[in-house]
């Protein structure tokens, strides 16, 4: 187990994708009403669009400092767009928790705005350290972009990388 961290912590990886719904209605059927457990619903943000990622700058240092400005404005604002878009998705995962007598209090919901598809694994573990949770749950193909793109699972990959950690990944 990984130094610090509790095994009935859990991070559960969600997409918009049914393996992640699978996993989180498994985890709500093995919790249910029991006592001790912290959820945490775990969503990766889509990576930013190219136009949002750099601009083609300025010789001049006021027209660049405004620019960088409105690239970080529109960042946030794309950010709070996605999270939003993210709420029916949590709402979802949540409505099968409880479905299953997993208590809310016990349950927080997590993003994570990466900016790169293949940072996926990474953000996954450093969430994990940083809510102390020993167990990840993941669907067999929850994030299917990283998989098309790496013809690996995002399971593999975290059994390979999450020494320490629990590590469930639902069919």
């Amino acid at each position: 187990m990984e130094k610090g961290t509790n095994a009935k912590n859990v991070l559960i990886a969600i997409d918009k994708e049914d393996p992640s719904l699978r996993a989180v209605e498994y985890v709500g059927e093995m919790v249910g009403d029991r006592k001790g457990f912290s959820l945490y619903l775990f969503h990766v943000l889509p990576p930013f669009p190219p136009e949002l990622l750099e601009f083609g700058g300025s010789e001049d240092p006021k027209k660049e400092e405004a620019l960088t400005k409105q690239l970080r404005e529109d960042q946030a604002r794309w950010i709070a767009d996605a999270i939003e878009a993210a709420h029916p998705l949590f709402l979802r995962a949540k409505e099968t928790l409880q479905w299953n007598h997993v208590p809310m209090e016990l349950v927080c919901n997590e993003v994570s705005p990466s900016v790169h598809r293949p940072d996926i694994v990474r953000d996954i573990l450093e969430a994990a350290k940083q809510f102390k949770c020993g167990t990840i749950v993941v669907g067999r193909d929850t994030f299917p972009s990283f998989q098309e793109m790496y013809r690996k699972h995002i399971g593999e990959e975290l059994v390979q990388k999450g020494q320490g950690f629990a590590i469930w990944v639902v069919e």
